[in-house]
């Protein structure tokens, strides 16, 4: 019987649904909060599977009984695998969903399955937003450390008086190691006393790789062989006084009462790729670990067996067969880059991001031509943050893309508040590699210039940088760059000669200008080799008939010099900073009045 034969008949097979007691169904509102507040979500959810055992006694606090949910459900549970949807709305699947096209407008979900003892699924834990949420900014590792909580606490009968130590129920009956509820006892006592007498304490992940393929050709009675095998070596490998553990399935977890040192690591894993000869079979077997020590990872025993997963998974991602340690740097880096994501998503909902707007000055009539609009975001206490501090968290995401969007979108309406007031300037914008490979940029574009006058795009231009166009996508780009042309809008190639094939994409980008980067402008003046670079920009740019901009027009000499090679265009301190909109009109009235 094939996989998704098999699910819709456990699925229609009678049942007698089993009430969640009240102190239970608490203990996993607890989880669901916990999933919530780590993720940062709209809210986790525990979707019990159609037709399965367990029903929320207490209406929908735990299970919601949204009915509809429950093809999510069915998908994760018939794969037998975490399921992403980074954004419900463009999936070709769920996009007509009620839970998407109505309340609560779901966009993002990610739910993993959760089992009964037998490996049945009995429903998901999952994560839902009202916003999409890219795939790459997301490690699903907590969430399945949560979802087996959420076993543990379904698969538990009601006792008057809580288990107090270790029983038979601690001990996995395949394999005769401690079972995941006894690793979580002993890891708070083992912690407790490596805090009391300073000791350092490592844990350790394991997964077997390619456990599922042995399964699937050979069969669970061969798998659990391979199981019972595996346990005996890790025991084997460790020391006395060491913990092996069998989470399940093919997990294992071992706490070493010291800092696990390379060789150890080696040695473990070396164990474990020996030959297994089992009744029928001789198989050959790799295994993945992740590692993280206290004191210098000093958190609780979940955080640091959730810690030791994520090292697991990034060993997977290395190419399977070894270990790596959890980066702890790297961990808080990462988090605060994902909480800074999740602030420029807000504020880009509030309308917190803004353009300020730079002058560029047209050397041959002296005269304001256009302003560089420049991402600026201003947080509620009236502090302004450079792009600088925020856009690299977002950098080639989704929220890239849609901030790319909404800067349109603003330079748009400038420029239409500055056709009505009769000036002649031009706006230009960023445009990062993200939005020009995106395949719904141009449409946006599309739209955004239908709702305004005929005459405006011609005084957009967009600034492409070309220190960071990605070379093996440079037809995308091309393509995009020339259907922006047919809509009428200006380019230029920003970040001139920092990049390692400026001149081919001089050839390659059918663009109207060229900017200069302002490191080479700086310096024009006192090494050389950078007026040299100018001056070559210049003259190449006039010989494929481009007109050229100078960023980092500091001061009247570099002005000066910069109008000796040629330049047509320049922008700098030396004329203004970045302005709100209303100041830089001002600015440019005043500066028209001065030279004239």
């Amino acid at each position: 019987m094939d996989r998704d034969r098999d699910e819709t008949d456990r699925r229609d097979a009678p049942c007698h649904p089993r009430a969640i007691d009240t102190l239970t169904a608490e203990r996993i509102d607890r989880i669901r909060w916990i999933a919530r507040r780590h993720y940062q979500v709209t809210d986790a959810w525990f979707i019990p599977a159609k037709g399965g055992e367990w029903h929320d006694i207490r209406g929908s606090n735990t299970t919601l009984e949204l009915a509809d949910a429950q093809v999510f459900c069915h998908r994760t549970l018939r794969h037998d695998a975490p399921l992403v949807i980074e954004d419900a709305r463009r999936h070709p699947d769920f996009a007509s969903h009620p839970l998407v096209a109505g309340p609560p407008h779901l966009r993002f979900y990610a739910g993993v399955p959760v089992r009964d003892p037998a490996g049945s699924g009995m429903g998901t834990l999952c994560l839902i937003d009202t916003a999409p949420v890219a795939s790459s900014a997301l490690d699903l590792g907590m969430l399945q450390v949560l979802a087996t909580q959420v076993e543990e606490e379904l698969g538990k009968r009601p006792s008057p008086q809580p288990a107090l130590k270790p029983s038979r129920d601690h001990i996995d009956t395949l394999t005769g190691l401690p079972n995941r509820r006894l690793l979580q006892m002993l890891m708070e006592a083992e912690l407790a006393v490596a805090r009391q007498r300073n000791h350092s304490l490592s844990v350790c992940l394991i997964n077997l790789d390619g456990f599922k393929c042995i399964n699937e050709s050979h069969g669970s009675a061969i798998g659990d062989e391979v199981l019972q095998v595996m346990a005996g070596r890790l025991r084997d490998a460790v020391r006395r006084q060491d913990l092996v553990t069998h989470l399940g399935g093919d997990e294992f977890a071992i706490i070493l009462r010291d800092r696990l040192q390379p060789e150890a690591c080696n040695r473990i894993l070396d164990r474990l790729r020996i030959p297994i000869r089992t009744s029928t079979h001789a198989l050959t077997l790799t295994a993945s670990m992740g590692v993280t020590c206290y004191p210098d990872d000093d958190e609780d025993p979940d955080a640091l067996l959730h810690h030791a997963y994520q090292a697991m998974y990034s060993a997977k991602e290395a190419g399977k067969n070894g270990y790596c340690r959890f980066d702890l740097k790297h961990h808080h880096f990462r988090r605060q880059r994902l909480a800074l994501a999740r602030d420029v998503h807000l504020a880009l909902s509030r309308q917190q991001l803004e353009l300020f707007y730079q002058p560029k000055i047209d050397y041959h009539g002296d005269t304001v031509a256009a302003f560089e609009g420049l991402l600026r975001w201003r947080l509620p206490s009236g502090d302004i943050l450079p792009p600088g501090a925020f856009l690299p968290a977002i950098e080639n995401s989704w929220l890239d893309i849609e901030v790319g969007k909404y800067v349109i979108d603003i330079a748009l309406r400038d420029l239409d508040r500055i056709l009505q007031r009769g000036l002649p300037y031009s706006i230009s914008v960023n445009v990062n590699p993200s939005s020009l490979l995106d395949s719904g940029f141009i449409d946006h574009l599309h739209h955004a210039l239908a709702l305004h006058d005929r005459d405006l795009a011609g005084r957009l231009t967009l600034e492409i940088l070309e220190s960071t166009s990605p070379p093996e996508e440079l037809d995308t780009i091309v393509s995009n760059i020339q259907a922006c042309l047919r809509l009428g809008l200006q380019l230029s190639l920003d970040d001139f000669g920092t990049g390692q094939s400026s001149l081919s994409y001089l050839r390659t980008f059918p663009t109207q200008k060229i900017k200069i980067d302002r490191s080479f402008v700086i310096g024009m003046l006192d090494n050389p080799e950078d007026e040299a670079i100018v001056a070559a920009i210049i003259g190449l740019s006039k010989s494929f008939k481009r007109r050229v901009v100078a960023e980092g027009v500091e001061n009247g000499a570099i002005e000066a010099r910069l109008k000796g090679l040629g330049c047509d265009l320049g922008q700098g301190f030396y004329y203004s900073p970045a302005l709100p909109f209303e100041q830089a009109m001002t600015w440019a009235g005043d500066y028209s009045r001065r030279r004239h």
